[in-house]
């Protein structure tokens, strides 16, 4: 879900030897509960065929198919074009809100592609807290602790930009942001 003119080169192109497993899926970009994605295993190929076995005999035939079909006409292509353009959009909207509705001294990743804001906020706010007190709003934030096992990043927070853009996502992040500067 690059932003630029062209997508950026995978780890695996770089692989002369094989080591490099490169997963993918349609989860985010078209039908989550599809369940389909697929692997360029390189010289672990029979042992993710052997993995594949032990964990699921079967899969999902009438799924694989319609993905199948819909990619070999080229209507992922142009699903993905459309997607990029419309998560690109939405991301200028974010940043600008963000700016606009936070505190000063909030530092926000400038992603290049994808749907996601990394946000670290001033040190002594506990991103939890936040989280907590967003949900109460019905404002869905994941807090930065989530993503490690050790005591990090309790004052960073992910957002997603994934959802249209309209005047109830501006006033939550207005929200939002509201909570942030309260809680300073």
């Amino acid at each position: 879900m690059y932003f630029g003119k062209q997508r950026p080169k995978s780890c695996k192109s770089f692989d002369e030897e094989g080591n490099v497993l490169w997963c993918g899926s349609i989860s985010k970009t078209l039908a989550p509960g599809f369940r389909v994605g697929w692997v360029a295993p390189g010289k672990y190929l029979e042992k993710v065929k052997r993995l594949k076995l032990y964990n699921s005999i079967t899969s999902a035939t009438p799924q694989q198919t319609a993905i199948a079909n819909f990619m070999a006409e080229g209507a992922y292509e142009r699903h993905l074009r459309k997607l990029r353009q419309t998560l690109h959009s939405n991301s200028l909207q974010f940043a600008r809100a963000i700016g606009e509705y936070f505190p000063d001294n909030v530092k926000m990743s400038s992603p290049k592609g994808g749907f996601i804001f990394w946000l670290e906020l001033d040190k002594g706010i506990d991103s939890y807290a936040v989280y907590r007190e967003a949900a109460q709003q019905k404002i869905s934030i994941a807090p930065g602790s989530m993503f490690t096992l050790q005591e990090r990043y309790s004052n960073c927070m992910r957002i997603s930009y994934g959802m249209p853009w309209n005047d109830k996502v501006d006033n939550a992040l207005k929200t939002l942001g509201g909570i942030v500067k309260e809680m300073m």
